[in-house]
């Protein structure tokens, strides 16, 4: 949906966009068990689904803005306080709270997601340091099949 159809009605919106972070967050539990159990097969579909997930709090998040925007308040959380304030709608400064909870649970999900994720990389980048060391260091075949270490002499590429 483009950005300018949607419109913002706090109460439905607001919980909109709470539903909206419940499933990121579930996404990034599941992101974050396949990180954990080192299976890489999940991480790309999850990625996809994240970035859709991400997208799509975007879009809410920009309906929201744009709301606060013509109200004249600050596009910020004193802002959509004041907002919610003014309007006097039931329920819709609690949903807004539990919004901020949530948020704030993805926000940490995700920092550790990052973690896992560099923790990840370091191990691979030297997994694959030692492999290439250990190529270099053993040589190659030769026409027998055994194994000929080098001792000092040209080496392939050298001329």
């Amino acid at each position: 949906m483009p950005l300018t159809a949607m419109v913002f009605h706090p109460l439905a919106s607001i919980s909109e966009e709470r539903d909206a972070t419940r499933n990121f967050i579930d996404v990034l539990e599941r992101e974050q068990d396949a990180l954990k159990q080192a299976d890489v097969s999940l991480l790309l579909p999850l990625a996809k689904e994240k970035a859709h997930q991400a997208q799509q709090l975007a879009r809410l998040a920009d309906a929201r803005n744009q709301w606060l925007a013509k109200l004249g308040y600050p596009r910020d959380r004193s802002g959509m306080e004041r907002g919610l304030k003014d309007c006097d709608l039931p329920g819709a400064a609690d949903a807004w709270q539990e919004l901020l909870q949530l948020a704030e649970t993805a926000s940490q999900l995700n920092k550790v997601n990052g973690i896992l994720i560099a923790q990840r990389l370091r191990y691979n980048h030297q997994a694959l340091a030692v492999l290439q060391a250990a190529t270099h260091s053993a040589g190659l075949y030769g026409a027998d099949g055994q194994p000929q270490l080098f001792s000092g002499g040209r080496q392939l590429g050298e001329g």
